[in-house]
């Protein structure tokens, strides 16, 4: 039928405040309209665009709507389409419905301020144009809209006897990449969950380019080196999670060393990817009917990191060092990254998704933002989903990102060793060449100075190797988590990471050479560096410090060559004893510490800091900066 009628009942000021404010990237309004078409139970999206005329086209094969259906369902502004367990699912019954306040139908306007919205369902068409500018106000108080006639209704992707939808932007303030690939790339961040199910097709109608999106993780993970997952046997997502370790390439930096090296040389293969379970916690909340009851934290999902930089920095309008949220199948918020991060995550190209279901519990009240582009900071599902990841997550990741780092750079380690044993021996060969040369002998005959200068070079040989550690970290790696704070801390005083040997550091350039036994590294260390004069050992001390056997040589070590040293304690004054006896000076590493401790621990590394000749900071400096890390609870 031709005399179709739509009808708003909402005017020109709500669509001026909602339309153009909604959202502020194109890719964000993709994702809003794409998780309209997987509402709609769709198999197939089309995301056609003219980069000439900045036309935007999103079509999809779902259940499409009736001429009824889309004025009752579809124009009404802020109908609940999710309020409970009856309408959690999509008409299928396969699908958690993303959609929920039913304002998302103005994403489009966000791009264009006329937008044609088309759609049929058993063969009944119906459509009409949103736009800005409502003024046909009837006596009812609703305003009608233009109609588009069904013979105007036609489709470029979908069968017209069968059912769809289609959104046309036109005059697009906001443009597509020319590029398919970086579309896709940008499509693929935006709405993760492309599947064999749910493919997002693109087509540039300029270039004729096109791209299907059916399996966005996948393609990430096998361009990491190490992988996190978090996942039971009961979770939905479980068969998905476990997969990503089969397309996770773990011998990725094994085999070039397979190539270089002969079998009895090999090292033991590092495990670069692990499965944890689930991340649960119990939290009381408020229903959007004001009961009070207990619901289950759940949190699923996957961490990984890039193999390089190289990697991070492909062409994308997205950070791709990034964590998702994702809740009921829907991307929640994009990035978390900077709400959870330390310092080292930077350097580690960390990308993620987890899956936290609860932030979108049809019981619980809305917690999107106003500019739906992420979760309200202050709820209280929020914070603690931020925390539980920080804390279970950011560690595990951070540790085997280290492992990899050592794989990687073995080989360089070893042409490292080789190449400094090359240029001992031609120290050696060159200083006996020079003295055992007649004229040599004839020049200094019996003169003591030159030969005390000579035993002097002939000692100073073996500090060639490693003479860059100025300072040693002697701990338990129970205490890791303080340490690492004291690690920015001397990175703040101008100690590069070349500097300090710690062997727990997330840096490799401060931990011991890959696959070198960690008692025959000691043992080297201090037999080619303790001669140094600026070396300092830091001893971290607590109750278990001496029942292990790595803390234990190297106090003994530091001890009996009688180092510069300085005692640490991280639990209670009585595990400073001697040999290192403490003073009330001595400083305590804690995540609690008052002003008071934390100007002692200032004073102790301003003097590190001056036995090394690092002076650039003071001891004020010093004490402002650990105001600003964990250690400091004011």
């Amino acid at each position: 039928m031709d005399n179709k009628r739509y009808f708003v009942d909402f005017g020109p000021e709500l669509l001026q405040l909602l339309g153009p404010n909604l959202y502020t990237n194109i890719y964000y309004v993709l994702g809003e309209i794409i998780a309209n078409a997987y509402d709609a139970d769709a198999q197939n999206v089309y995301i056609l665009y003219d980069t000439d005329k900045n036309t935007i086209i999103v079509e999809d094969d779902g259940t499409g709507m009736t001429y009824d259906q889309f004025n009752s369902r579809f124009l009404p502004i802020g109908i609940t389409s999710r309020d409970n367990a009856d309408n959690t699912y999509t008409e299928s019954g396969t699908r958690k419905r993303m959609g929920r306040k039913g304002i998302g139908k103005l994403a489009a306007l966000s791009v264009a301020e006329r937008v044609k919205v088309i759609s049929v369902r058993d063969g009944d068409k119906s459509g009409c144009i949103l736009s800005l500018n409502i003024s046909n106000k009837n006596a009812d108080g609703k305003y009608e809209i233009p109609a588009i006639p069904d013979d105007q209704i036609n489709f470029l992707k979908i069968d017209e006897t069968k059912s769809g939808s289609a959104i046309i932007m036109e005059n697009s303030r906001y443009s597509i990449n020319k590029t398919i690939d970086s579309a896709k790339r940008n499509i693929s961040l935006i709405f993760p969950f492309a599947c064999q199910t749910f493919k997002i097709h693109l087509e540039n109608l300029t270039t004729g380019a096109t791209a299907t999106i059916d399996d966005t993780t996948m393609d990430i993970v096998k361009l990491s080196d190490a992988l996190l997952t978090f996942s039971d046997e009961d979770s939905e997502y479980n068969e998905y999670l476990n997969a990503l370790h089969g397309a996770f390439d773990n011998g990725r930096y094994y085999r070039v060393l397979q190539e270089k090296l002969p079998p009895d040389q090999l090292p033991a293969q590092k495990v670069l990817h692990k499965a944890l379970t689930t991340i649960k916690e119990k939290m009381l909340l408020v229903t959007i009917t004001g009961e009070q009851k207990a619901f289950d934290l759940s949190i699923c999902g996957w961490i990984a990191t890039f193999a390089s930089s190289s990697d991070k920095k492909r062409n994308t309008d997205f950070p791709v060092n990034h964590i998702s949220i994702i809740a009921n199948d829907k991307l929640g918020q994009f990035d978390i990254l900077p709400d959870i991060s330390t310092d080292r995550m930077g350097e580690a190209y960390v990308v993620g998704q987890f899956f936290v279901d609860l932030l979108e519990e049809t019981e619980l009240p809305d917690i999107a933002a106003s500019n739906r582009q992420g979760y309200k900071e202050d709820d209280p599902r929020f914070e603690k989903t931020l925390e539980l990841i920080r804390k279970n997550a950011l560690r595990p990741i951070l540790e085997l990102k280290a492992d990899a780092t050592k794989e990687k750079n073995y080989i360089r380690d070893l042409e490292k060793a080789n190449k400094a044993k090359e240029s001992k021996e031609a120290f050696d060969r060159s200083i006996r060449e020079v003295v055992e040369h007649p004229d040599f002998k004839k020049v200094i005959h019996d003169s003591q100075p030159v030969k005390q200068a000579l035993e002097t070079a002939w000692e100073l040989k073996d500090t060639l190797k490693d003479t860059y550690k100025k300072i040693m970290i002697s701990h338990s790696s129970d205490d890791k988590p303080v340490i690492d704070e004291l690690e920015r801390v001397l990175h703040f005083c101008g100690f590069e990471k070349e500097e300090i040997l710690y062997s727990s550091s997330n840096y490799y350039e401060s931990g011991f050479e890959a696959y070198t036994d960690i008692y025959d590294y000691l043992k080297n260390f201090f037999v080619n560096t303790t001669r140094k004069t600026d070396l300092c050992v830091i001893y971290i001390l607590n109750q278990g410090f001496v029942e292990k056997w790595d803390p234990v040589l190297e106090a003994g070590a530091g001890w009996v060559l009688n180092s510069t040293w300085y005692p640490m304690y991280t639990d209670t004054f009585s595990s400073v004893r001697r040999p290192f006896p403490g003073t009330a000076y001595t400083p305590k590493l804690n995540f609690d510490m008052d002003e008071k401790q934390s100007r002692t621990l200032a004073g102790a590394i301003y003097r590190i800091s001056q036995h090394a000749g690092k002076l650039e900071q003071t001891e004020e400096t010093i004490f402002q900066f650990i105001k600003t890390t964990r250690l400091y609870h004011g």
